[in-house]
This record gives C-alpha cells, sequence and structure tokens, in this order.
C-alpha cells in the first residue's frame, strides 16, 4: 500500500457523530442521586470538586449500543479514586449498572458518558477533606468526534510549549486522572494566539509527558513511542499501542525527548472522542509531507474497523 493510498484511509472517519447531527435535547445526568435533565444538573458551590478541583472523573464512550473498553476505565477510576482517597459509594459492578441505566434512558446508541467522583460540602466550620461526604455523578450526552473528517484529512498542528512545563509527578500524580489543567489552560492560549491546534507540553528534563487531554504517540526510528511518565496512562493510547502491535508494528511505552517529537516520521495524538487525530506540524516542521503518516492511516482504519465488528464492547440493554 503506497503512503498516498494510506493516507486517503482517514476519510473513514464517521460523519454523522458531529455536533450538527448531535440531540442535546435527550441528555441526562446523575446528580448526587437524583436523575435529571444535563441542563439541570447542580453540583452545590461548596462542594470542594468544585472549589478545590478535588475530584476524578472519567470518560468512556458508547458505540453502536456498547460502551468500548469499560472495564479499562473502571479500573482507571478505581484506581484514582484509591489515589485521592475519594469513595463514590458504589461497587464497581453498581457504577457499571448505573452508566448502562442511564445511556439507555437517553436511548443513544453513540454516547459521551463522563462519570466523577468529588470530594463533596465539608461540615460547616471545618477545612478537613476527609470529613466531606464523597458525591458521584454522571451524564450521558451525544457521542460528537473531537476532530471533524476535515480535520482529520487536515492534521492538526502542535506546539511544544517553550517554557510552561507539565505539573511534576511527585505533585499531581497524572496516572490518577485530575482536573488540574492550570498549566495546559495557559499553554492553550498562548499555542493558539501563535496559530497552532494544540499545546504539548514538557517534563523538567524535556521529555514530552501529553497534550491537553491526550496522550502523544510518535513515529521514531521506523516504531511507534508513547510516553510512559508524566501523563495519564491513556485508554486510547493502550489500543493503538495493542492494535499496533498486533498488526506488527512496533509499538512501545518509554522516554520520547522533545526533538524526537519534531523529527518524528509521524505522530498523532489519542482520546476517548476520537481514537486518534494525526498531528501533521511540530512547532516549524511538517510531518509526513504535511498529511496524516501511512502508519496513522492503517491504525485509525483498523481502529474504527474492529469497534465496528464489536471488539472490547459492553453490550448496553435497551430494552
Amino acid at each position: 500500500m503506497n503512503d498516498s493510498a494510506s493516507a486517503n484511509l482517514v476519510l473513514d472517519v464517521p460523519d454523522f457523530l458531529g455536533p450538527a447531527q448531535a440531540d442535546f435535547e435527550r441528555a441526562l445526568a446523575y446528580a448526587d442521586g437524583q436523575w435529571v435533565r444535563l441542563d439541570q444538573a447542580r453540583v452545590p458551590i461548596r462542594d470542594l470538586g468544585f472549589m478545590r478541583a478535588d475530584q476524578t472523573y472519567e470518560v468512556v464512550h458508547a458505540w453502536d449500543g456498547g460502551f468500548f473498553r469499560l472495564d479499562d476505565h473502571l479500573d482507571r477510576f478505581t484506581e484514582s479514586c484509591r489515589g485521592f482517597r475519594l469513595d463514590p459509594g458504589l461497587t464497581r459492578t453498581g457504577i457499571a449498572a448505573l452508566l448502562a441505566e442511564l445511556v439507555r434512558r437517553t436511548g443513544y446508541r453513540y454516547a459521551t458518558v463522563w462519570f466523577a467522583c468529588t470530594r463533596g460540602v465539608p461540615p460547616l466550620g471545618s477545612r478537613d477533606p476527609g470529613q466531606a461526604r464523597n458525591s458521584f455523578h454522571a451524564s450521558a450526552a451525544p457521542l460528537v468526534l473531537r476532530a471533524d473528517p476535515a480535520t482529520m484529512n487536515r492534521g492538526l498542528a502542535a506546539r511544544i510549549h517553550p517554557t510552561i512545563r507539565r505539573i511534576p509527578p511527585d505533585s499531581i500524580d497524572p496516572r490518577h486522572k485530575n482536573t488540574h489543567w492550570g498549566d495546559f489552560t495557559r499553554a492553550e492560549f498562548e499555542v493558539r494566539d501563535e496559530g497552532f491546534d494544540l499545546p504539548v507540553l514538557l517534563d523538567r528534563d524535556g521529555f514530552v509527558t501529553e497534550g491537553i487531554g491526550c496522550n502523544v504517540i510518535a513515529k521514531v526510528a521506523g516504531q511507534l513511542v508513547t510516553p510512559d511518565e508524566g501523563c495519564l496512562e491513556g485508554v486510547s493510547a493502550m489500543t493503538m499501542v495493542e492494535i499496533a502491535n498486533e498488526l506488527g508494528i512496533p509499538a512501545r511505552y518509554g522516554r520520547l525527548a522533545a526533538r524526537e517529537l519534531r523529527d518524528a516520521e509521524e505522530a498523532f495524538v489519542t482520546s476517548t472522542t476520537c481514537g486518534l487525530i494525526p498531528i501533521t506540524r511540530v512547532d516549524s516542521r511538517m510531518l509526513s509531507g504535511g498529511r496524516p503518516g501511512p502508519v496513522t492511516a492503517r491504525l485509525l482504519a483498523e481502529y474504527y474497523r474492529r469497534k465496528r465488528a464489536g471488539w472490547r464492547m459492553t453490550p448496553i440493554a435497551y430494552e
């Protein structure tokens, strides 16, 4: 398969999961024990999840009536709750059942399902987080892909921020999914001012950590490399590494230097709401001729082929 044919496979991205097709009228939430319309869901203003970003969360998506890799998301949520000393008040089985009921009530076959455990509201006069009653929240909305077909075919322009560094792991463990994104928000404003789509942050030693809400994977010296330190252990990144190795494409976790990303043969980012999005520019350098690379295109096509075949799906009972 030549490079041009491979790149054209990016056009296989679904075109029916954009904002124009999304019906948010049926979107629902489960807010601390109550089923409510999504636009009516509320979190108490004194909840430390709101006031201090003292929470953890997950995003899983439903694809054609089934959750994709639900067990992996529940594994990470459980570990994140343990790391932050949070108790959602539900068993793992209970969470899975609640999420299925949430999607069933909406009727969505394709949905973005967010769920979180917040620290909750502490007793009046107390600043002890251990005295707060933790709260579980969830919502189901239409699945809107993070990138439309045109963006997928064009790819993203990524900027390795020269000065803003990712919060170090000895301060906030990035393996526990969190909302401490002040560094990314600041970086995103700055790189967008320069005409880029996405900031990529380095650690203090100059190695790539992650992008905003996404993991980074680059093809370096003939093999795919994704960072193994300073970043969230992404389910979508794990998916692409797994698919690549099964297709005979060498893929591994390891350190990824900034210069290696800039000089990569091709690159992409991964996240739940897109699978992957190609990177076609890093700083001033165009990657793979300024279009999605052949390995990127092959992985994307195989990702959707497997999902359409029901791979790693947990069916949702709608009846």
